[in-house]
Parts: structure tokens; sequence; C-alpha cells
């Protein structure tokens, strides 16, 4: 991984990481039961990982 690209797709995840990390303790602060916390984080990181991929892919354009 290196270059441009190689650190977009770095903070890419490192973001979508992050904010599922704080939708997860967001969850379990407010429900108190870690299965609904760990679903919402993961949900988090996948929609915002699918929607950066999907961003960078159609901004790279050929």
């Amino acid at each position: 991984m290196g270059g441009k690209r190689g650190t977009t797709v770095a903070l890419a995840v490192a973001g979508a990481m992050v904010l599922g990390l704080l939708v997860a303790f967001w969850r379990l602060a407010r429900t108190k039961n870690v299965d609904l916390a760990v679903i919402a984080g993961g949900t988090t990181f996948v929609a915002v990982f699918g929607m950066a991929f999907a961003a960078m892919t159609y901004m790279q354009g050929d």
C-alpha cells in the first residue's frame, strides 16, 4: 500500500473504525446491552467503509 491511493484507503479504514467504535460505545452506554452495541458498531463500520470505498472508486475515474 503506497502512494496517495494507499494513504486514502488507510484513512478511510481508520475513519470507519473510529466511527464504528464511537457508535458502539454510545449504544453500550445507552442500552447496557453488549450485543446491540456490537451490532450497531459493526453496521456503522461496514456502512462507512462501503461508502468511502464507493466514493474512492467513483472519484478514481478512468
